[in-house]
């Protein structure tokens, strides 16, 4: 027997059907922007706090994890993580037990509440990976409303949820639809396509009626029709080592997660509180040595190191903003990529919701601003180098690496660049799979399978997955 009732796909064309998926597209965006709010707000609260009083950090990120462990094991169980491996466990689980339950409203709920807590305790966490879970839970949530063809309720919604979740998160509609079969499907469903497309550019909407049509990390010099350094055979060496060398970081960082979060879940199951003591402890040291350059998701640094090569975007904005990306680039230091990669394993460990992109963007920028005059020989640009170790690195922790150069250039208008970006990602992608051969979140999605959703029938607690398998 199915496990849900066989729809006629007559209903394809259901008005009621069509309206229902709109809504949900609708409330993706909404939660997206809801995020996006938490991202700015938070980031600004930073900054004050660390000008006026920088000492707090010990005592914010201690109560912070600590709370935020709390909630998370006994109020909003099965919110931990970054929420794309969740959304591909369901995919791959299909309909079900599992589904209902990491894709209900609790879950919504409860990782919108703790990302904002995450984010209000200045953690090194993004807001994408929720994004994405909170747009699979509203697209299941309005599956239950009326009848939908077979092929969307096993994977059409859910998967166009999740591509809205990325895509309204960065303003990058063709990320987050490339995102959707890459990474969260795992293969193209053409029959699926244009719910997906349709969720994508609604949930964009809703964020760019009230944000604007803008670029993420603001547009580079757009009078340049063609990077002129990669004119000549130079450059091409850059992309090669760059992304040979951001492949094998993303890679080891990846896999250094996989070996070590088995180990602090059976250390937050005993206890919890000397568990985020420890690492809230250890996360806002790191936050003191780099002069605050640590705090919050990172976006900030990637931002003033990837614009500081267009003075013409740079002019458009406020001499207020100009001056502040000139003060936080200055407070980059030599050792800023390992302090950030640092407090984000940190964070990813205890299994903090929150996502892992903004800050391995920022990572990505640490380690270009840090070999730029070293690859200065070879004839790139600095900001050329900047962007390349963005993808290349980012491409190495999540090895999906068309989103990983298709996702930049939209968040960039860097469109002059895609050739070399899009070889330094295939490069990452290669090398990464040789120190992670098992992609980040596919692993990931297979523990909460092989956990099968199981709960503490006792206590009614959840169980949380065991990362080791």
């Amino acid at each position: 027997m199915n496990a849900f009732p066989m729809k006629n796909e007559s209903t394809h064309s259901n008005w009621r059907a069509l309206g229902a998926a709109l809504i949900g597209a609708v409330l993706a965006g909404l939660g997206a922007l809801l995020l996006g709010v938490f991202d700015l707000q938070s980031t600004k609260l930073s900054r004050v706090v660390w000008e006026a009083a920088p000492w707090t950090v010990f005592v914010i990120m201690p109560l912070g994890f600590a709370l935020i462990l709390w909630l998370r094991d006994h109020v909003f169980p099965w919110t931990d993580g970054t929420g794309i491996p969740q959304t591909i466990a369901v995919l791959q689980a299909g309909p079900g037990e599992l589904r209902d339950r990491l894709l209900s409203m609790r879950v919504a709920v409860g990782k919108a509440l703790l990302l904002g807590l995450g984010m209000f305790s200045f953690l090194s966490i993004g807001r994408e990976g929720p994004s994405v879970q909170l747009g699979a839970c509203f697209m299941h949530l309005v599956s239950k409303w009326t009848v939908f063809p077979r092929h969307l309720m096993e994977r059409g919604l859910i998967m166009g949820g999740g591509a809205a979740g990325i895509a309204a998160a960065f303003n990058a509609p063709i990320a987050g639809i490339v995102f959707a079969f890459e990474e969260i499907g795992r293969r193209f469903d053409k029959e699926n396509l244009g719910t997906i497309v349709r969720t994508v550019m609604v949930a964009c909407l809703v964020c760019v009626v009230f944000l604007g049509n803008y670029f993420f990390y603001g547009r580079i010099d757009y009078d340049r029709v063609i990077p002129l350094e990669f004119m000549s055979p130079g450059p091409w060496v850059a992309v090669l080592i760059i992304g040979l060398a951001g492949g094998l970081l993303g890679g080891l960082f990846a896999r250094t997660l996989l070996v070590v979060v088995p180990h602090v879940s059976r250390m937050i199951r005993k206890r919890f509180w000397l568990v985020a003591l420890v690492f809230g402890l250890a996360c806002a040291g790191v936050v003191w040595i780099s002069n605050g350059a640590a705090l919050g998701t990172g976006y900030d640094q990637a931002r003033a190191l990837i614009l500081q090569d267009s003075p013409q975007y740079l002019a458009t904005l406020p001499a207020e903003e100009v001056n502040r990306l000139s003060a936080v680039r200055e407070n980059v230091g030599a050792w800023y990529a390992l302090q950030r990669a640092a407090v984000t394993m940190m964070v990813l460990l205890t299994g903090v919701p929150g996502g892992l992109f903004d800050p391995s963007f920022s990572v990505g920028a640490g380690l270009g601003h840090l070999t730029a005059p070293w690859l200065a020989v070879t004839g790139a640009s600095v900001q050329g180098i900047i962007l390349l170790w963005v993808v290349s690195y980012f491409s190495g922790v999540v090895q999906s690496p068309m989103t990983a150069f298709i996702i930049l250039v939209e968040m960039t208008g860097a469109v002059a660049f895609t050739l070399p970006l899009g070889l330094a990602s295939i490069v990452a992608y290669e090398a990464s799979r040789r120190v992670c051969p098992v992609a980040l979140y596919e692993a990931l999605a297979e523990n909460f399978l092989r956990a099968g959703g199981a709960v503490d029938e006792g206590s009614g607690e959840q169980q949380r997955p065991d990362p080791a398998g």
